[in-house]
């Protein structure tokens, strides 16, 4: 969590270190040894890997040409000019100084005042589709001078919940490991490799068989139950995310807070929800702001008696 002390939090040139491989032995093995066991730095290195993997084509952009190709050195980014440079010292600032949550995505379906039309015939056979499953959202007050008097109130705004359950794949960067590596290692890197793919299905059964080796491995429980949610496997998935909390502090934990609710509003189990993602806003992570939209949205808004103290 972000108010925890870190002797290696501010020491930005051994995170950017890290990621080029450009740490000697002492300090590499000190860092990975430290970072493994820490949930900020580690976050911190993850969100380094992904800016690195942007880059290329942040850097072709600036010099005119096109991104460098899949065969090309992994290390042309150092050779950028300096606005690219100064580009990601200004995201990782941004990140360490709590982030700047990306707009929300447009969930809400608004309907619009039309005028009366005669209601359409319906064979006597035909039957209704069944209405999805929305929630009414409370649109803002409006002042005085916003509606001319006499004026009809807007219509409500309404949220379909198929809507805000809908589910982005969780985030993978694989992290270099030395060292003796076991058979339940292997078994999630190889099924991970399908997860890369898009194949959440095949990465099921491999991710399987590494939890049954090593049920103590948060990372291993969090993304079987995210392939299991990702194809719609909702009982399981939940278990998964309620066995990946009950291991407790991990890189995960918040994650795993946030896609059970996920789950729970697929199941339509809504005040189970909304539990959920007010304990991701507690975590006060990198999803804390998103966690808290969609309290909003829900109709269950989420105030500050949820943050635990500073330590």
């Amino acid at each position: 969590m972000r108010g925890t002390t870190c002797s290696w939090a501010d020491r930005e040139e051994v995170f950017e270190g890290y990621v080029r491989n450009a740490l000697g032995a002492d300090e590499r093995d000190a860092f990975e040894e430290h970072y493994f066991a820490c949930a900020a730095c580690f976050d911190q290195v993850r969100t380094y890997r992904a800016l690195r993997a942007e880059l290329p084509g942040a850097a072709a952009a600036a010099e005119g040409r096109a991104p460098t190709a899949a065969g090309a050195s992994p290390w042309r980014w150092v050779l950028v000019p300096a606005a690219v440079g100064l580009a990601l010292l200004a995201v990782v600032a941004v990140w360490r100084g709590g982030g700047v949550p990306s707009a929300p995505e447009s969930t809400a379906v608004v309907t619009p005042a039309s005028p009366a039309r005669p209601a359409p015939s319906v064979p006597p056979d035909a039957r209704p589709e069944p209405a999805p499953t929305a929630i009414q959202v409370t649109p803002p007050v409006q002042t005085r001078s916003s509606a001319p008097p006499g004026s009809k109130p807007a219509p409500p705004t309404v949220v379909a919940l198929s809507v805000l359950a809908r589910v982005e794949p969780p985030t993978y960067i694989p992290v270099v490991l030395r060292g003796p590596r076991d058979e339940a290692v292997e078994r999630f890197e190889t099924a991970m490799a399908n997860y890369v793919d898009g194949d959440y299905a095949a990465a099921i059964p491999g991710l399987r068989a590494a939890a049954d080796l090593n049920p103590a491995s948060a990372q291993i429980a969090f993304f079987l139950s995210a392939c299991q949610l990702l194809t719609d496997q909702l009982e399981p998935a939940a278990a998964g995310f309620l066995r990946t909390i009950a291991l407790g502090e991990s890189p995960y934990l918040e994650e795993a807070h946030f896609y059970l609710a996920k789950t729970r509003l697929r199941q339509g189990r809504v005040p189970a929800a909304q539990e959920q993602l007010r304990q991701t806003a507690a975590r006060r992570g990198r999803l804390e702001q998103e966690a808290r939209r969609l309290l909003l949205q829900l109709g269950a808004p989420s105030t500050d008696k949820d943050r635990p103290p500073d330590k």
